[in-house]
C-alpha cells in the first residue's frame, strides 16, 4: 500500500463521528435486547445496556417491544424526555404533552382541509428546510413565504411577517406559523427578544406556532445562545402563556449528545 495513503484523512470521519459510531453501536446493543430478550443470557454485552433494555422492556405492553403502545409513545420513554426538556428549560414538563414519532419529519403534520380562501395557509421561513413546502403541497395547504434578512444574519423580522400574512389574508385562511430555530439552511439563532416578539405575533393573530428546534445542540458562534419557545413562552406568562399554541420539534438524529 502506498504510505501516503495510510496519512490521508477524511474531514467527515474524524474523532467526532469515530465518537458517534461507537454510540451507535452501543444503542444497537440496546435495540437487540429489546427485540430478542434472550440475548440477556450472553456475557459479552456489557450489564448497562441489559438493565436500560430491561427498563424499556418493562413498560412496554406484556415486556414485548412488538406490543402496541399508546398513540403518544411509550410512557416511560416521554417521562424521560420530559426530564430533559425540564432540565433544559427550567420549566415543568408534562409527559401527557409529549409525543414521540420516528423523526421530527415524521411529527410535522399540517392539518389541511376546505377549499379557495378557507384553505390552511402556512407561514415558512425563506430559505427553508424542503420538507415543509413538500408536506404542505402534499396536503393542499397553502405556502405563505416569509424572507429571513439576509443583510441581518438571517434575522427573523416580525414586519416581514405582518406583509406576509395580511397578503396570505387575500386568498387562504392562515393559521400556522413555523420557525425554524436554529435556522436551516441559514443556521441563525433566534435572540430571546425575537423570540417574545414572535410569540406576541401569534398571540395577536390567533395563530398556532410551529417551533422547529432539532439544531438546539448545534450551536458554535460565540455570543449565541439557545432559548427553547416553551421556555420563553412560559416565562412570558398570561396572556400569552395561557393562550399560544404551540409544538416544538426536537430529535435525536441531530447534534452530539450523551448521557
Amino acid at each position: 500500500m502506498n504510505p501516503a495513503v495510510r496519512r490521508v484523512e477524511y474531514a467527515v470521519r474524524g474523532p467526532i463521528v469515530t465518537r458517534a459510531m461507537q454510540l451507535e453501536r452501543e444503542l444497537q446493543q440496546v435495540t437487540a435486547l429489546c427485540v430478542y430478550p434472550e440475548l440477556m443470557n450472553d456475557k459479552s454485552i456489557p450489564s448497562d445496556a441489559k438493565d436500560r433494555a430491561k427498563r424499556l422492556l418493562a413498560a412496554c405492553g406484556g415486556q414485548s417491544a412488538g406490543a402496541y403502545s399508546a398513540s403518544p409513545g411509550i410512557e416511560l420513554v416521554r417521562q424521560h424526555v420530559a426530564r430533559f426538556l425540564q432540565q433544559r428549560d427550567g420549566v415543568a414538563a408534562d409527559p401527557q404533552n409529549i409525543f414521540l414519532a420516528t423523526g421530527a419529519s415524521d411529527a410535522i403534520v399540517l392539518l389541511a382541509s376546505g377549499s379557495g380562501t378557507s384553505r390552511t395557509g402556512v407561514l415558512v421561513p425563506i430559505p427553508q428546510y424542503p420538507l415543509y413546502s413538500a408536506t404542505i403541497a402534499e396536503l393542499s395547504a397553502v405556502q405563505l413565504g416569509y424572507y429571513l434578512a439576509e443583510e441581518q444574519c438571517w434575522a427573523l423580522e416580525v414586519a416581514e411577517l405582518r406583509r406576509v400574512l395580511a397578503k396570505g389574508r387575500q386568498h387562504c385562511c392562515p393559521r400556522v406559523l413555523c420557525v425554524i430555530n436554529p435556522g436551516n439552511p441559514t443556521g441563525q439563532v433566534q435572540s430571546r427578544q425575537c423570540i417574545e416578539d414572535v410569540i406576541k405575533f401569534a398571540y395577536e393573530e390567533n395563530l398556532f406556532l410551529m417551533a422547529d428546534e432539532v439544531y438546539q445542540d448545534n450551536i458554535y458562534a460565540k455570543g449565541s445562545a439557545f432559548y427553547s419557545f416553551k421556555k420563553v413562552l412560559s416565562e412570558m406568562g398570561p396572556p400569552y402563556s395561557k393562550t399560544v399554541e404551540l409544538a416544538s420539534f426536537h430529535s435525536i438524529s441531530k447534534g452530539f449528545m450523551g448521557e
